[in-house]
């Protein structure tokens, strides 16, 4: 059996319906025309040959043509033109042919014109999606082609080369982009030099030179160049898993680890620092204290809190953007509960705080039927003064002791006694007694 090869139909067109088509055609080819330039007939430029132009016999394909010391203040450029393969220029010979000219230009649409290209704003929250991994270098190593995420990484890194070689440098040239350090010895050639690779964004050791002849067993008791920030980063783990560590545990991790032995200023000054990188420093802590209440507000059932905040000036004028924390005042739902149970009796008293910046945290405690201490009021404020105490009993008050008949008992605190008998208080003879704590007296 024989098989026909089919044939594709075939179109009568009249004359008007080729007319309407070339309209057609003439259409696409205005669209074409614009969007990537003018139509070209490819079987009438099969002539046209493109031939590229080959290398000179000088030249060796793949390297660059200028050799540069890496010490030199050119390298950046020289760097910068070698990496960038996406803007290399093909020679191209042309014939004798006229060459191809574009007769039109591409108009973008509107909302292209206003598309921003500037990087995203970093968002602390997500920031760590975007974030390089970080390479893990043994402790003491530093060679050429290290590579690091920024410069205080650069720094700690050669630093610890330092410290563990017992030697130590001086920094000769430092920039945003460009870091040379060297021997504190002129006679000793050691020297090395990092960048800042703009293309990557990394840092990179570029040039390490000549070697270390002034190198001694130990240079003293302890390293200048042994920081409380490095002494920080080796302790982080230790105190985010103890933050009351003293500090005699830290100089002697310090010397068991590096085997010197740091001063206590020093050890003191890195715990603070960790301690600021585990839980955040002081003032973004009081930042947060407005949001942490909230949420607090909103998720525990009648909490209750009072914050009182007095303007912040800039020498004599005021800062509108601005406001200081001066005192705040909160009690829980089963501290009021409970107190309905409890004695009528309220201790009331105040211990300093130990931080950067100091207060004075006041707190309420009542018992129960079986002398159980239930502590019902808190508060944080700037002092013993009579205004902290006129806040805090007059919240005590209003919010959580509304008996009539309360025995209040205090140290014999000036402040305490005016606060107690200030009018708006709500404490007076008539629904309370004031007595004084035998300890104090005695």
């Amino acid at each position: 059996m024989s098989h026909q090869t089919p044939h594709p139909p075939t179109l009568d067109l009249n004359e008007p319906t080729r007319q309407h088509l070339g309209d057609w055609e003439d259409q696409i080819q205005s669209y074409i025309e614009l969007l990537s330039g003018p139509y070209v007939n490819l079987n009438e430029h099969q002539n046209q040959q493109h031939l590229e132009e080959p290398p000179q016999e000088h030249q060796v394909v793949g390297l660059p043509d200028e050799v540069f010391d890496p010490f030199s203040e050119d390298e950046d450029d020289i760097l910068a033109t070698t990496d960038d393969h996406e803007t290399e220029d093909l020679h191209v010979q042309q014939t004798n042919n006229e060459p191809h000219q574009h007769n039109s230009t591409y108009v973008p649409l509107e909302h292209f014109l206003h598309f921003s290209v500037e990087p995203a704003v970093y968002d602390p929250e997500f920031g760590h999606a975007f974030d390089r991994d970080t390479i893990v270098y043994p402790l003491g190593t530093l060679f050429v082609g290290q590579r690091f995420n920024t410069k205080e990484e650069t720094q700690d890194v050669i630093n610890r080369f330092h410290i563990v070689n017992h030697c130590t440098y001086k920094v000769a040239y430092s920039t945003q982009s460009r870091l040379i350090v060297q021997c504190v010895h002129n006679d000793c050639t050691w020297r090395c030099r990092a960048i800042l690779r703009a293309k990557n964004q990394h840092w990179e050791i570029m040039k390490l030179e000549g070697v270390y002849t002034c190198v001694s067993p130990m240079i003293s008791q302890d390293h200048n160049k042994l920081g409380s920030r490095m002494i920080a980063q080796s302790i982080h783990e230790i105190i985010q898993a103890d933050l009351s560590t003293p500090v005699s545990t830290i100089i002697a991790h310090m010397q068991s680890m590096l085997r010197y032995t740091v001063s206590y200023r020093k050890a003191w000054l890195g715990k603070q620092l960790a301690i600021e990188k585990v839980y955040g420093n002081w003032e973004e802590s009081y930042q947060k204290l407005p949001s942490l209440l909230n949420a607090m507000k909103l998720y525990v059932p009648r909490f209750i809190w009072k914050m009182k905040t007095q303007p912040a000036y800039e020498g004599n004028q005021l800062d509108v953007d601005h406001i200081i924390f001066k005192r705040v005042f909160w009690t829980f739902k089963p501290c009021i509960d409970g107190f309905k149970f409890c004695k009528l009796v309220v201790q009331i008293d105040g211990t300093f705080l130990y931080g950067k910046y100091r207060g004075t945290l006041l707190v309420a405690v009542a018992q129960d039927g079986r002398n159980n201490i239930l502590p019902i009021a808190f508060a944080i404020v700037e002092g013993e003064t009579a205004e902290a105490w006129f806040f805090f009993l007059q919240n005590l008050r209003r919010y959580v002791t509304s008996q009539e008949g309360i025995c209040l008992i205090s140290d014999p605190h000036e402040s305490i006694k005016s606060a107690y008998s200030r009018e708006g208080s709500g404490w007076n003879n008539n629904n309370s007694i004031h007595v004084y704590c035998i300890r104090h007296i005695a």
